[in-house]
């Protein structure tokens, strides 16, 4: 089955983990690089999620919850899931070693209308996440359909040789300018010319155009 391709702003919006190994934290990152303000439900949680606090107290030393950076978007739970930890999140992933406790957090969203991610069991998502390069706002994704996650590591190398940082400057300016050549120009095919010929031509100077 193909998965649709939908991009979703995920700024400040709800994200529980459950989980407080590697996996999770690989989860958590890519959480935090999208915005979203993210709560980890674990027992004990890796070395790479605990260098996350701000104060570099280890996680054992805290006894219930707390927030664990300045901007106040990561906040760990230390102890057993609970059913009511998904209650008010807009998406969760289930991240733990026990197969069992993950496909149980996974019924219990889609009951809920919640969107889930079980890693690495596809019955149990209903989304996924797909390979991904981010430079600035500008976002390329793969998916297999859960089929190959090689293959779309492939093709994310191939795309990296494409989609540069450059280029992620230059989406930056192209935004800038949008609303300028938008009043500028009254038709779509006069506004379209305008960013191709702006594109092109920073793409063959290798720079970024003066504002």
């Amino acid at each position: 089955m193909a998965y649709f391709p939908m991009f979703v702003d995920m700024t400040e919006r709800e994200c529980l983990i459950v989980g407080g190994g590697n996996v999770a934290y690989r989860k958590v990152i890519v959480m935090l690089d999208f915005g979203a303000k993210v709560t980890v439900v674990a027992e004990d949680i890796c070395d790479e999620l605990r260098k996350l606090t701000i104060d570099d107290i280890a996680s054992e030393d805290k006894t219930s919850s707390y927030t664990a950076n300045k901007e106040n978007r990561i906040t760990f739970i230390k102890r057993r899931f609970e059913r009511k930890d998904c209650d008010g999140m807009e998406m969760v992933i289930a991240a733990t070693d026990d197969n069992a406790l993950n496909h149980e957090i996974a019924e219990y969203c889609k009951a809920k209308d919640i969107m889930v991610n079980a890693v690495d069991q596809k019955a149990d998502c209903s989304f996924i996440f797909p390979s991904y390069i981010k430079e600035k706002n500008l976002v390329a994704a793969f998916s297999s359909g859960g089929n190959s996650p090689v293959l779309t590591q492939y093709l994310k190398g191939k795309e990296q040789e494409i989609l540069t940082p450059f280029l992620g400057e230059l989406n930056e300016y192209m935004g800038q300018i949008r609303e300028k050549v938008i009043a500028q120009y009254d038709t779509e095919a006069e506004r379209k010319r305008v960013f191709k010929e702006i594109l092109s031509a920073a793409i063959y100077n290798g720079r970024i155009p003066e504002i």
